[in-house]
Order: C-alpha cells, then structure tokens, then sequence
C-alpha cells in the first residue's frame, strides 16, 4: 500500500498508464475470489485524470457495473474528460479573462503576507515535507450561533468560515487589509461536468480588502459577494490567470490558502455501497502526499 503511495515509477503518462488496481487478502483464504473480513481493494489513479469530486462519479459507475454488469449510456455519459479538454480550449473566455484583470490589478500577488512565524525561511530553500497542525473544537453553543447566523443572514457556512479566516488573518498580520489567499475549486461550472472522472481542480485567488472600520455584518456581507462573483468565473485556469501578471516570478498568495471541507453524517461513517455490500474507506491516518500543493 506505502508502494502504491510513493512510487512515482507506477504510472507513465506518455503510455496513458494512469490507474492501478489491486486485491489485497489479510489471510491467505481460498474463498471462491470471494472477499473476506479485512481484505482491501486498492484504486490507484494519477492525479492528472483523477481528483477528488471525481470519486463520487467513479464510484457510482462502479456500483452500476458490479450490481448491473453494464453502465448506463446517456448524453452525459457520453461526455469525456478529453472532450472537455477540447471544449475549454475553444471557449471564448474576454470576460473572463478581463474579470480577473480587474479584479487583480491593483493587487500584489506576489507580496507576503506578515504571518508570524518561528524559523527563518530562505527563498532557496526546499520543500522538507515538515508540517505542523493545529486543531480546536467549537462548542455546542458557539456551534449553534455560528449555524444561527448563517442561516439568518442568508450566507452558507463557508461563506461564513471564510469571512472568519479574513477577520483573523487581519488581526494576525497587525491590520494588513490587502488580504489575498488561493483556494481549490472544483472546476465543475456546468451540470453536465459533474458525472466526469478527470482534473477539473483549480486554483483561484480570492482577494479581500478589507476595511478596518467595517462591521462583522460588513466584512460577511463582502465576503460573499467577492466569494460568489469568484467562484462564477473560477473555470479560467489559473495558468492564464497568472499570465496576467508576467512580471511576478511567484505568486506567494497561493502559500496562504483556505479550504473548506463540509461532512454529512454518511461520510463521516466511511461507508460505500457497492450493490449490496458494504465496504468502509481507509481511515484518513493515511495520508495522501504531505508534500501537496495547491495545483
């Protein structure tokens, strides 16, 4: 299983090998190929075809092959991710690409921010891998009054989370106002995208400015209109956003990100049906790269 996590000699794009599958028993049992208590199906899939929205749809196709022996054909099935691919290239994208010119250019995004920090970082320096996290709970009643507010003041719980991560940042940096940080989004603007496997993830900045004299109510209010209008526009790849800026060598808002990940009481159980068997996920302990960027 660590093989199948670290060897980057596993996949060869140049030869469209971009997915491993392996069986893996905890006891040598003879059972008919049948799976026993314990055993392991392992999907390996490369991250240039495969990102995480993308589980939802694999998973989906293969329950329907398991418990049908066939997978349904409609208009969106027929749509691939090379399709897609081809269709991106020739869309017309001038408003796009003059909202995120505007938006951006009275922005330094390749200014850092002044986070605290405990060591000296030199500009040469390698990627070690080191992280340290750091976690805290609300409690029941902070969890009720955050649930209230967003629900009363018609913004969702990112939304919310993000205003809160501004409101800190700001007070962490001494009142810097000019707060612009990178964040993931999945990259699926059109329904029909939904049911495809590949890698729509993209990186979007998101810039704040913020105003020291402004309410909470205020900030939250701000929060959402730069976080809707963003994400509206958040298909245009951030290759061409970067583009824009070809007098930045790097583009250090990426290294202050924000992520927002929501849970449902059936992915909290990490259950999968799969006709009618149940299968449970690896448990997150196992990580996926601790080295990971932002793509």
């Amino acid at each position: 299983m660590h093989d199948e996590k670290r060897n980057s000699l596993l996949f060869d794009l140049t030869q469209g090998h971009v997915f491993r599958c392996h069986i893996i028993q905890h006891k040598p049992i003879y059972s008919n190929d049948l799976l026993c208590d314990q055993d392991a199906i392992i999907f390996n899939f490369h991250h240039a075809l495969f990102d995480f929205p993308s589980m939802e749809a694999f998973l989906c196709d293969l329950d329907q092959a398991y418990s049908t022996g066939q997978l349904l054909t409609n208009d969106n099935s027929l749509l691939r991710y090379l399709d897609y691919a081809v269709i991106e290239q020739q869309m017309p994208m001038t408003a796009t690409s003059m909202f995120w010119y505007e938006t951006l250019h009275n922005c330094k995004i390749d200014h850092i921010l002044p986070l605290p920090f405990d060591r000296y970082r030199l500009s040469d320096e390698h990627r070690t891998g080191r992280v340290i996290a750091v976690s805290f709970d609300f409690d029941e009643n902070l969890s009720q009054a955050f649930l209230t507010y967003s629900s009363s003041n018609n913004i969702t719980a990112e939304q919310l989370a993000l205003t809160c991560y501004y409101a800190f940042l700001f007070k962490l940096t001494n009142g810097e106002n000019d707060l612009c940080i990178g964040m993931n989004t999945h990259g699926r603007y059109k329904e029909e995208l939904m049911s495809v496997i590949g890698m729509f993830v993209n990186a979007i900045p998101l810039l704040c400015q913020l105003d020291p004299h402004w309410s909470f109510h205020q900030l939250a209010e701000h929060v959402k209109e730069i976080f809707t209008t963003s994400l509206e526009y958040s298909y245009f790849p951030l290759q061409r956003i970067l583009a824009q800026h070809s007098n930045v060598t790097k583009p250090t808002f990426l290294e202050t990100s924000f992520y927002f990940l929501g849970y449902t009481s059936k992915t909290l159980k990490n259950e999968v049906m799969i006709g009618n068997v149940q299968l449970h996920t690896v448990p997150f302990s196992i990580k996926i790269d601790e080295d990971e960027i932002m793509s």
